[in-house]
């Protein structure tokens, strides 16, 4: 069943041109039409006070599901906004799997900023093996299939480059992430690592924080928790980059059913500095 979608290059294109021309259009119809445009009855917060969730996530999502559905064959999916306060854990181990993130970075999305763009992906037994992201303000468009690369399109002049990270080892290490999802008594730590010992920045989109590694403009990724939906492309474009992304703690390889930290790196050496510098032999968290 997977050999049929992207066992040959006339399907994989199928594959993308769907995907691409439905995020194209999903954020011409709704979720352009909110940008700049919400009122406050049309923000919630769902797990914590600044984790939120809009008009315009339900919506496109709603929008994106139906048309995805069938597709291929894939009659089940997850998403951000459907999923999250559910269990969904039944789901993660499909044969075929959509994975849909239709606002990564709502909080960007909320306040003006460019750094938010719409993602879906696909996954098999857990996992991911093609993702989407879509930044409609930059009107770039990245795909990555797993064994087949990773590709940016800039969709102004229909111009598609591979992405290839730099083979690169002494350079000034730059990255992006948080430590959400760590425990407190351990959290304010691993924080204060990556700030003392990187240039660490927050993006605050998982998809834009992956496309930025694979352009080399930074070096790692550390996220203090998984979701299949933030996740799957970053493990994705990162890997066919030529990055590393493994769980932070026992370098193990990611999955959709995986928990707690991760961290993708332009490579191997990168990897393991940013994670002594993050979480040193001798931490406690890395020792649980």
């Amino acid at each position: 069943m997977l050999q049929s979608i992207i066992g040959n290059i006339s399907q994989r294109d199928k594959l993308i041109d769907f995907v691409m021309n439905l995020l194209i259009e999903v954020n011409e119809k709704v979720i352009l039409s909110y940008f700049n445009n919400l009122k406050s009855n049309d923000i919630e917060t769902k797990s914590s006070v600044d984790d939120f969730v809009t008009v315009a996530d339900k919506k496109s999502e709603d929008w994106l599901s139906s048309r995805l559905l069938g597709f291929q064959n894939i009659s089940k999916f997850i998403g951000e906004e459907t999923s999250y306060n559910n269990n969904f854990s039944n789901l993660l181990n499909e044969p075929l799997l959509w994975i849909i993130d239709p606002i990564d970075g709502t909080k960007n999305y909320i306040k003006g900023s460019n750094n938010f763009c719409s993602m879906i992906s696909i996954s098999s037994y857990g996992v991911p093996f093609a993702t989407f992201v879509y930044q409609p303000l930059e009107k770039t468009f990245v795909y990555a299939i797993k064994d087949f690369g990773a590709y940016l399109v800039n969709l102004k002049n229909k111009q598609k480059t591979q992405l290839l990270i730099p083979k690169l080892i002494d350079i000034n290490i730059s990255g992006s992430g948080g430590t959400k999802g760590i425990p407190e008594l351990h959290r304010n730590r691993i924080m204060n690592n990556l700030k003392s010992n990187t240039n660490r920045i927050f993006i605050g989109s998982a998809g834009i924080e992956a496309i930025m590694l694979a352009l080399n403009k930074f070096q790692f990724i550390f996220h203090g928790r998984v979701t299949p939906w933030d996740h799957s492309p970053v493990n994705l474009i990162v890997e066919e980059s030529g990055g590393l992304v493994l769980m932070a703690r026992d370098r193990e390889v990611f999955n959709i059913r995986k928990s707690g930290p991760i961290l993708a790196a332009s490579n191997v050496e990168i990897w393991e500095k940013v994670r002594n510098l993050a979480m040193p032999e001798n931490d406690p968290y890395r020792l649980i």
